[in-house]
């Protein structure tokens, strides 16, 4: 594991409610990131200007519900209401989440205000995945042993740095076992072959997640964590793999990571949150129209 580098001391930590923390993460992180995908005047409006609102899609609300039912199902019925929905009488299926009549019906509805609501279809997806997760043999033995487990806090943190003022970061790590030293994180994808996801690691940055969450239970529980990522085909037959990335990804990670807080904190500096071909005049080759 990659340690911190000398210029750089201890995180300061306060556990608290995840998303009242205004602070980087590695979701913010990733809309920075350069490589040709960078989104620097994005990531100034989501999270600094905040004019501009990012919208839970439904693959988001399908995962949200998946974690509860894989990890702590015993809130499940507290958290969600399970429904068949409003139904379309033409086509016998419910009204799409962006309809009018979805919307009518929503707000019909007299539930809690702090459930939320899951399409029956969505709720049988969600609990076969749940299910595929927790019969893989190696997160069926770690998830019945005794020891405590620590499910989805919110934890905040100050990065520093001589000369400057404090970055604020935050994480919030699906499972940790502080007493075996674990962190274990959850993800759905298309494809759970190592040979196709070790593609979306790279294309979400998970590698980079990895780095900051070891980091950071390392400095709070002052000892070496191990990370499994537990991935899980979102369509039948639901195969399941468990990954732990190799020692080059997780370092190549963190410095990626150190990298992109530099970045941030010269871009707010500067209050420069131009992408390079924002800046000067480029020259453009129009490539030809290939022939049908």
């Amino acid at each position: 594991m990659k340690k911190l580098a000398k210029s750089w001391r201890i995180w300061r930590w306060v556990v608290t409610d995840y998303h009242s923390i205004d602070a980087l993460s590695n979701s913010s992180l990733s809309v920075l990131y350069g490589n040709g995908k960078g989104d620097p005047a994005g990531f100034h409006a989501r999270f600094i200007a905040k004019t501009l609102r990012h919208e839970e899609t439904d693959a988001m609300r399908l995962g949200s519900a998946v974690h509860m039912l894989a990890l702590e199902p015993e809130r499940f019925a507290s958290e969600y209401f399970v429904t068949e929905g409003p139904i379309n009488p033409a086509t016998k299926k419910p009204y799409g989440r962006g309809t009018i009549a979805y919307k009518d019906w929503l707000d019909s509805l007299a539930i809690e205000p702090n459930r939320k609501v899951i399409i029956e279809e969505d709720w049988c997806e969600s609990l076969e995945i749940a299910k595929a997760f927790q019969s893989h043999p190696n997160i069926v033995s770690i998830m019945a042993s005794k020891t405590e487990k620590v499910f989805e806090r919110g934890y905040e943190m100050q990065y520093l740095v001589e000369g400057q003022d404090p970055i604020r970061l935050k994480c919030k790590p699906d499972c940790v076992i502080p007493s075996e030293g674990l962190i274990i994180d959850l993800k759905t994808t298309s494809d759970p072959h190592p040979d196709a996801w070790k593609w979306s690691a790279e294309e979400y940055g998970y590698h980079r997640q990895a780095a900051i969450y070891l980091q950071a239970m390392e400095a709070y529980y002052g000892k070496q964590f191990r990370f499994l990522f537990g991935v899980v085909r979102s369509r039948a037959p639901y195969e399941v793999g468990v990954y732990e990335l190799d020692d080059d990804s997780i370092s190549r990670g963190w410095s990626q990571v150190e990298s992109l807080i530099a970045e941030y904190a010269q871009r707010k500096r500067e209050d420069n949150w131009r992408s390079e071909w924002q800046t000067g005049i480029h020259s453009l080759n129009v490539p030809e129209r290939r022939r049908k």
